[in-house]
């Protein structure tokens, strides 16, 4: 516990974390939520918010606040979350070992609570940072677009149908954070160089999500659906978390993501006891 403590102590007061919470807002607000077919204009929260008056805003169903807060989890924030989330630890992992201060801290306890206080304390804290900028910008979405209930009619009935409460949100915002930070963390237990530590996990994200792309293109076409298949990529899609409350049954997909992370944890905490020089 106490070295939990000390982990979360170091990471919560270091820059990298607040790094983390700045850029996840900044990302937030310019991810796009709208797009005008009339004149293919595409929307972001700031360009609605500067470009749209309240009156146009409250015309489209795709700028209520409740949608605005579900759509702007999307494309470049998705993509750069591997990296963003790096920033609360691996800057200071990376700095600890070059000055070698690892040893120390193992000899004060034991290389096992040290080695899983740093997994757990790192994934925890990026998957909060992530959360902290969700929640501030849900904040200030909530005072600069319309509500729900001043959409009427077929708007009004698509809004409704997105039941995905501001908890559930946040909870899979959280998860999403937390879970994608966990890639750079394993990196750390066999590279060194923090610049391709956090930039390893963002390119085979990129890959994985292209590839699911590709099969779901393939699996959906005119003549037939694969059912099956169509499962497969929903089951591991890298984006699910974000969505695993509106599945029929989030069971599954619960489970293969939590199973992921524990292999994750599992090979971390093994190449971690097994050094010789002491995590050094």
């Amino acid at each position: 516990m106490r070295n939990l403590t000390v982990s979360f102590r170091k990471i919560f007061t270091s820059t990298g974390f607040w790094l983390c919470v700045g850029a996840t807002v900044i990302l937030l607000f310019a991810m796009s939520v709208y797009t005008d077919f009339s004149t293919q204009n595409r929307y972001s929260v700031i360009r609605a918010l500067t470009d749209l008056t309240a009156e146009e805003r409250a015309q489209h169903y795709e700028l209520c606040r409740t949608m605005v807060m579900r759509e702007a989890r999307s494309g470049w924030f998705t993509m750069f979350v591997p990296i963003i989330t790096a920033f609360c630890f691996v800057p200071h992992i990376c700095a600890e070992r070059d000055s070698n201060a690892v040893r120390l801290q193992v000899f004060r306890s034991s290389r096992l609570k040290y080695n899983a206080a740093q997994f757990f304390s790192g994934t925890a804290a990026a998957g909060m940072a992530v959360l902290i900028g969700y929640a501030l910008f849900c904040a200030a979405v909530y005072f600069l677009f319309p509500a729900p209930s001043e959409y009427s009619g077929w708007g009004a009935e698509i809004i409704a149908g997105y039941g995905s409460s501001l908890s559930e949100l946040m909870l899979e915002t959280a998860l999403y954070g937390m879970f994608h930070s966990i890639p750079a963390m394993f990196c750390t237990a066999v590279m060194r160089n923090k610049y391709l530590i956090m930039c390893l996990p963002f390119f085979v994200k990129y890959a994985l999500t292209q590839t699911v792309q590709m099969i779901f293109l393939n699996a959906v076409s005119y003549e037939s659906t694969d059912l099956r298949l169509l499962e497969f990529v929903s089951l591991v899609n890298p984006d699910g978390l974000l969505f695993i409350a509106d599945l029929p049954d989030f069971r599954v997909p619960a489970l293969f993501f939590g199973i992921t992370a524990a292999v994750f944890a599992a090979a971390y905490l093994i190449i971690e006891q097994n050094r010789r020089d002491c995590g050094a």
